[in-house]
């Protein structure tokens, strides 16, 4: 019988934690790469939803703020696709966030 350690160990290999830590890092990016790009403001008032096939997903609060973040989408890009090469980041998707 395995120990717990052993089974855990072959669940959350060293790639894998890699891969998350990536993850946690491009999340953590959003507020850096605002302000590098002159748009500091839509930090508050956006956030990286999620990547999905390449694309990452950015979810805005007002119609306003999507149409900032437009005006810096391709820079943005730029910026992930340099600072995130193993993600394969090939396109931002803006969309206006859920009112629950």
């Amino acid at each position: 019988m395995k120990r717990v350690g052993e089974v855990l160990s072959a669940l959350f290999d060293e790639r894998f934690i890699k891969k998350a830590h990536g993850y946690s890092k491009l999340f953590a990016s959003w507020a850096e790469f605002t302000e590098k790009n002159g748009i500091a403001a839509a930090a508050a008032h956006s956030r990286i939803r999620e990547l999905d096939r390449g694309i990452l997903q950015v979810e805005a609060d007002h119609p306003g703020w999507i149409q900032i973040l437009q005006t810096k989408e391709s820079k943005l890009l730029d910026d992930f696709q340099r600072h995130f090469p193993d993600l394969d980041i090939s396109g931002i998707s803006l969309m206006l966030s859920r009112k629950e």
